[in-house]
């Protein structure tokens, strides 16, 4: 089972994102600073998919393809601040990874993302489909 956490950093910047990746960096593509929230406990998996809008991603901190897609979210969330944007790290939480994919009706990969609109996920994508500009194509 997952570590439940109580943290007052749940929203994270992206400066602050870079400290949890390890060898992994975010590279800030605008000059905005997004706020990403960390899944890592049910009752914010339950926040997430109880938003009217959100875009979840299935992050592996040990895979340089899911880097690359957690920088495409992070372009993305500079130039949609109205949209709340999670990150589940699948590696330390498994669970709340099959609990999400299981919610959503949707085969796990990783790295994943999800357009999630009232609870449904209205377009997902995976690897190297995970861009800004496709984010973009499905929420607007």
């Amino acid at each position: 089972m997952p570590q439940t956490r109580s943290f007052d950093d749940s929203r994270k910047t992206t400066d602050q994102w870079q400290g949890e990746l390890g060898d992994h960096t975010i590279r800030m593509m605008s000059a905005s600073d997004p706020v990403i929230r960390e899944i890592a406990d049910a009752q914010t998996l339950e926040d997430a998919l109880g938003r009217s809008r959100a875009v979840l991603l299935k992050h592996s901190t040990t895979c340089s393809i899911s880097t690359v897609a957690l920088d495409e979210l992070v372009r993305f969330a500079g130039t949609h601040p109205d949209w709340e944007i999670y990150v589940l790290k699948v590696l330390e939480a498994r669970e709340l990874s099959d609990t999400l994919s299981q919610r959503l009706g949707v085969r796990h990969e990783s790295p994943q993302v999800f357009v999630v609109k009232d609870g449904c996920s209205v377009w997902h994508a995976s690897h190297f489909d995970i861009t800004a500009r496709k984010l973009t194509e499905h929420v607007d």
